[in-house]
Formats: structure tokens, sequence, C-alpha cells
């Protein structure tokens, strides 16, 4: 790996870390202390929880970072691979596929290519006649399991 290549992700790093990433785990710790000393944990718990969301977001972010940084220098010094404690790094080729640029020259051209599609069913209006209290034969309306919803008040 080049001297280039360590500084950048350093740099890239150092600079997420400071910017982004620590004040999510510092939110991350604040609402696990909190948390920890709640007679009722629910309210804190909902910070936790959002503390959690942020905090992912933010290490997804650094990840996305992080993979970029060597791709790029990899890409600009021609390294195709490299490894590093049992891992293999490698800058893999685009996959090649066909690309739709006029849908009616290209089926009249080789209708061959073209299969109908089976029926798809209208969920939404299946719904909106069953809790209208229409019977449909075949359908049942069915509840699925609750979940917790979180928005900012």
């Amino acid at each position: 790996m080049s001297e280039t290549l360590t500084r950048d992700l350093r740099d890239v790093a150092n600079e997420n870390h400071a910017q982004e990433i620590k004040a999510a785990t510092d939110a991350y710790v604040a609402a696990l202390t909190s948390i920890r000393g709640a007679n009722n944990p629910d309210g804190p718990a909902l910070d936790l929880i959002l503390a959690c969301e942020a905090a992912a977001a933010k290490f997804k972010a650094m990840e996305d970072q992080m993979r970029a940084a060597p791709f790029r220098t990899m890409q600009g010094d021609g390294v195709v691979s490299f490894e590093y404690g049992g891992m293999v790094a490698t800058v893999r080729a685009g996959s090649t596929s066909a690309q739709v640029t006029d849908m009616a020259t290209l089926k009249k051209a080789a209708p061959e290519l073209f299969v109908p599609q089976p029926d798809k069913l209208l969920q939404s209006e299946l719904t909106k006649r069953l809790k209208a209290g229409m019977a449909v034969a075949g359908a049942q309306l069915s509840t699925g399991a609750p979940s917790l919803t979180i928005r900012r008040a």
C-alpha cells in the first residue's frame, strides 16, 4: 500500500471522527447513561434508539468514504488487489449489461425478447374493499404484528 493511500485514509478517518463520529458516539453514551439511571426507562429508551440510528448513519457514511479512498488510490496507482490481515481488497471491473435506449424501436426489432407479464394484484384496492366491509372470495383482512414508531415531536 502506498504512502499516499495511508496518509489519505488517515485524513479521512480523522476528519470523520472529529466532525461526525465523535458527536454521534457521545450522544449514544449520553443516552446509554440516561437509560441506566432512569426510574422509568421508556422515554430514555427512545433517546437511545434515536442515538443508535444517528450513529449507524454516521458510521455508514464513514464506511462509504473509507471504501472510496483506497478505491480511488488503487485505480490511480493501477493496483488491482492487496492483502491485509487475512482480507483481500480487490478492484473489480464493472459488470456488462444491456441498456435500452429506445424501447419502441427495440420492441419492433426484437419482439421475441418481450414476454407477457402475469397478472398483478392491486393490493391497495383489495385492502380498501375489505376494509369497507365488502366480501371478496379468496381474501380476508389480516393485521400484522404491532411495531414501535418514533417521530420527533
